[in-house]
């Protein structure tokens, strides 16, 4: 072989060990970077790092297997054990139980260097495949340009959005209301919005599980809510749920529509087929939609101060409002660390897929109110009782049992009737301290874990039943007379657009 074509299979050789392990870190960022708050500069400047240490790597292990072609090998062995270490991690220790971190990693250093090893002892003749070699270069060089290409695609789309947001002259396929009328002769209530994570309607509850409920109505009525009896909520998970509820314009504008095409998908094809049609318009939930929902916008606007309750890192909700007054927005991924303000949710990402255990300190969301003063207050608090697995971490402490609790939906009633103990304590905790306050008693989804939609179909259930039973939510509203009352229930998604109408200013037509 000539000195040329040496010197353009070194380079190439080079180019695939010093882009290899960017491929499973952008492909990463790929699939969670519309459901989680990602700055791609960071993902752009540790896919730097890595290529450096990539190429020295290579490098080593050249010089310890003694060709090119061996080094190449155990660099995709390397970084595929990296970026997969958490899921081979977990599939160890189903065989030993008592297998550490610290064993697991050590026994695959081990084996790296034994390969390597094995490739000096014994010199297998690889230039006699060397073609061969040469495609899984190119091939390594193109799965990194198509891993790149699909990132920097949605993050220019992002960019466009952004300049949206900043209110430049840009067409984009969706509206986020962010001004809003105000009308300063309207009440301002308090306003209490409990979040009932994953539960379903009561008309559901007492078909599926052949229970009456007329005791929860009742304690319901004595309060004054009215109960959207069969209310349905086509959302299917948390984030387009609360999107939904807290966005009427977003959800007019693109969020319906899409979510009307996923109509018959479970969670899983539904939650790809969201994120995706979101990338395509360069947006995010963390980025773009969290930090503007609508009803909050509206009620800050009004002169609201917020109470922001979550208790779970796995529900987004914004974490401060400084964003809405000009400055950085802050707000919070599906993990909240410590270091979030700079780094987001990819460290903890980082440690999900690889051996790097950077995740800060897990804290929960609280933004209390500072004073006692006359600003009226919103007060979000979101509820996980109706969670199956909540029922077994408080009620049994058989690991195998609790691993199940996806297809243990008979006990679904039992979590129901808790959530609801739970919502009235804090019901009456606000109608006592406020006997004219406003409570949402809102969920987002029913049943929607993968297990249990698998379960349901196992056990005879139709489709259409199933995806009922995901879209079946528990929904009632108190407005007291003082403030116009309740003629009749309301359907979820005209919730926010009857409370900024009447508390705000004429800003939404109602759904029929």
């Amino acid at each position: 072989m000539d000195k040329r074509n040496l010197i353009i299979i070194k380079i190439l050789y080079y180019s695939a060990a010093f882009l290899l392990p960017c491929i499973l870190l952008f492909d990463l960022y790929n699939r969670n970077r519309v459901g989680n708050h990602i700055v791609f500069i960071h993902v752009v400047v540790l896919a730097g790092l890595l290529n450096v240490v990539g190429l020295c790597l290579f490098f080593v292990f050249r010089a310890v297997a003694k060709s090119a072609e061996g080094a190449l090998i155990v660099s995709i062995l390397f970084w595929l054990l990296f970026w997969l270490y958490q899921t081979l991690f977990s599939i160890a220790v189903r065989f030993s139980s008592t297998l550490t971190h610290i064993v697991f990693m050590l026994i695959l250093t081990i084996g790296i260097i034994a390969i390597t090893l094995i490739f000096r002892r014994y010199e297998p003749p690889f230039i006699a495949i060397r073609p061969a070699f040469n495609m899984l270069a190119m091939c390594l060089v193109v799965l990194f340009v198509f891993n790149f290409v699909q990132s920097v695609s949605p993050e220019m789309q992002r960019v466009r959005a952004a300049r949206y947001f900043a209110q430049e002259t840009v067409e984009v396929p969706f509206y986020i209301k962010r001004n809003f009328v105000i009308n300063s002769a309207s009440p301002t209530p308090d306003i209490l919005w409990l979040h009932l994570d994953g539960m379903m309607s009561l008309e559901m509850v007492e078909f599926f599980f052949g229970e009456s409920f007329d005791s929860v109505r009742d304690e319901l009525s004595q309060r004054g809510f009215v109960v959207y009896e069969n209310a349905l909520l086509n959302a299917g998970f948390t984030d387009a749920g609360v999107a939904a509820l807290l966005s009427p314009a977003f959800y007019d504008s693109f969020l319906g529509e899409k979510l009307e095409q996923a109509n018959t998908k479970l969670t899983v094809p539904r939650i790809e087929f969201l994120y995706r049609e979101m990338s395509r318009v360069g947006l995010t939930f963390g980025n773009s939609v969290v930090p503007y929902y609508e009803l909050i916008v509206a009620l800050v606007a009004r002169g609201y101060e917020m109470i922001i309750i979550n208790g779970h890192p796995a529900h987004r909700i914004p974490a401060s409002f400084e964003h809405l007054d000009g400055e950085e927005s802050i707000v919070m991924g599906s993990f909240h660390y410590f270091l979030y303000r700079t780094t987001g949710d990819l460290p903890e990402l980082l440690s999900l897929a690889t051996p790097l255990n950077i995740r800060g300190r897990p804290m929960q969301i609280d933004i209390q109110k500072s004073s006692l003063g006359s600003s009226p207050i919103f007060n979000w608090r979101a509820l996980y009782y109706t969670h199956m697995s909540v029922v077994y971490r408080k009620r049994s402490h058989d690991t195998r049992e609790l691993a199940m609790y996806g297809t243990a939906i008979h006990i679904y009633p039992l979590a129901f009737n808790y959530m609801v103990n739970r919502m009235l304590y804090y019901v009456d905790f606000a109608i006592e301290r406020n006997p004219d306050t406003v409570v949402v008693l809102q969920s987002d989804h029913g049943f929607h874990l993968q297990p249990t939609q698998k379960h349901l179909l196992e056990q005879g259930y139709s489709m259409e039943k199933v995806l009922e039973l995901n879209q079946s939510v528990f929904s009632a509203v108190r407005i007291p007379s003082a403030y116009g009352g309740l003629d009749s229930p309301i359907a979820p998604l005209n919730i926010s657009r009857e409370l900024v109408n009447r508390f705000v200013g004429p800003n939404y037509t109602l759904l029929p």
